[in-house]
C-alpha cells in the first residue's frame, strides 16, 4: 500500500504541476495576443494618421481681398502637391498678383515675373524647372478614342491616380501644354469646367473663402499662401 501511494502521490503532484503550465502557458500565451494586437493597432492607427496627414494638406492662400482655405490632395497628384506646397514654404509666390481673371471661368496667379509694375510679362514666368503631369483620364470618365487623341497631341498620362474633375473651387496647374507645370496655377470660379479634364493636373480644392475666389479681380495680390 505504500508503494502505491507513492505513485498515486507522485501521479497527483505531476497532475498538479502539468495544471500550472497550462495555466502559466495560457497566460503566456494571452499576453502575447494582447501585445500583438497592441502593435498592429498601434501600426495601422500609425500608418493612417501618417497617411491622411500626408494625403490632405491644409493651405491658406492671404490674399488683399481675404483668405481662400484650400485642401490639396496628395493622393491625386503627389508630386504636383509636393512642389506647391515647397514654393509655398520658400515664399516663392509672396507678392505675386492673380495676373489672368476671367469672368465665371478662372483666376489665375503664380508668376513671379507679376511682382513689378510691368503687367505686358505675366503670365510667361516660372520657378525656372516644369515637371510632369498627373492625369488619369480614365478616372475622370474620358472616353478612349478622346484619350488616344490627347495621347497623340503628347499628353503622358497615370492610369493609377484617382484624378478630380474640374469643377467649381478646384485648384489646377495652368500649362503651355503636355508636361509643363511650373508655379502658375488657377482656381475655377462659378461653373464647372469638365472641358479642362485630361489637359490639366488639379490637386485640390477651396474648402473655405470662394466668396473671396469669386471677388478676386486682376491685380489683386497673394501675400503669402500658409501650408498647416
Amino acid at each position: 500500500m505504500g508503494k502505491i501511494q507513492k505513485i498515486r502521490e507522485e501521479k497527483k503532484i505531476q497532475e498538479q504541476f502539468n495544471q500550472e503550465f497550462k495555466k502559466k502557458k495560457r497566460k503566456k500565451t494571452i499576453i502575447i495576443v494582447i501585445i500583438a494586437i497592441i502593435v498592429v493597432a498601434g501600426a495601422i492607427l500609425g500608418y493612417y494618421y501618417l497617411f491622411a496627414e500626408k494625403t490632405m494638406i491644409k493651405a491658406v492662400i492671404e490674399t488683399s481681398k481675404g483668405n481662400i482655405e484650400l485642401e490639396l490632395n496628395h493622393n491625386v497628384a503627389p508630386d504636383t502637391v509636393d512642389n506647391f506646397v515647397k514654393l509655398s514654404k520658400e515664399g516663392f509666390y509672396d507678392g505675386v498678383k492673380f495676373h489672368r481673371v476671367v469672368e465665371d471661368f478662372v483666376i489665375q496667379a503664380g508668376d513671379p515675373l507679376s511682382k513689378d509694375d510691368d503687367p505686358n510679362n505675366d503670365g510667361i514666368g516660372g520657378p525656372g524647372y516644369t515637371f510632369k503631369d498627373e492625369i488619369n483620364p480614365r478616372s475622370l470618365g474620358l472616353s478612349e478614342e478622346t484619350i488616344t487623341a490627347l495621347q497623340n497631341y503628347g499628353y503622358t498620362f497615370n492610369f493609377i491616380l484617382e484624378s478630380i474633375s474640374h469643377k467649381v473651387g478646384t485648384i489646377s496647374m495652368a500649362n503651355s501644354g503636355p508636361n509643363t507645370n511650373g508655379s502658375q496655377f488657377f482656381i475655377i470660379t462659378t461653373k464647372d469646367q469638365p472641358n479642362l479634364d485630361g489637359m490639366y493636373t488639379a490637386f485640390g480644392r477651396v474648402v473655405s473663402g470662394m466668396d473671396i475666389v469669386q471677388n478676386i479681380k486682376q491685380g489683386d495680390i497673394i501675400n503669402k499662401i500658409i501650408i498647416k
